[in-house]
């Protein structure tokens, strides 16, 4: 029953594992858009700023969805949302679906990404 029960979380956090690599290519997606002033689609028209808002508030959402997700799967009988999260949060997946939302909040707000960070630390330490 143990084994089963295993095999199951297993092929659960393959599934989210993917979850959350496509969510960091969303994010890599939106970063290049946001540095970018003007993103040319296949039709020739450039987005405008609040298509380009769109598809990162739509990113944002996704990641938070996403975590939501991954705590509901980690839910015990009996458990609250609240602190199936907290564990969630706490698990090597969730730390990595954490960042990506960090990312996508910070693109969303203009801040610098953690990407962006670590490009600027790596130039100081060569400068």
């Amino acid at each position: 029953m143990r084994l089963a029960r295993d095999e199951a979380d297993a092929e659960e956090i393959m599934e989210l594992t993917s979850i959350v690599e496509q969510l960091e290519g969303q994010v890599a997606t939106a970063r290049a858009a946001a540095n970018k002033e003007k993103t040319m689609t296949k039709n020739g028209p450039a987005k405008s700023p609040a298509d380009l808002e769109k598809a990162l508030a739509a990113n944002r959402r996704s990641a938070e969805r996403q975590l939501d997700d991954l705590a509901k799967s980690m839910m015990e009988p009996g458990e609250t949302f609240e602190k199936a999260y907290s564990r969630a949060i706490d698990s090597e997946m969730g730390r990595a679906m954490l960042r990506t939302l960090d990312d996508a909040t910070a693109l969303q707000t203009g801040q610098p990404t953690e990407a962006d960070l670590d490009t600027a630390r790596k130039n100081l330490m060569e400068g």
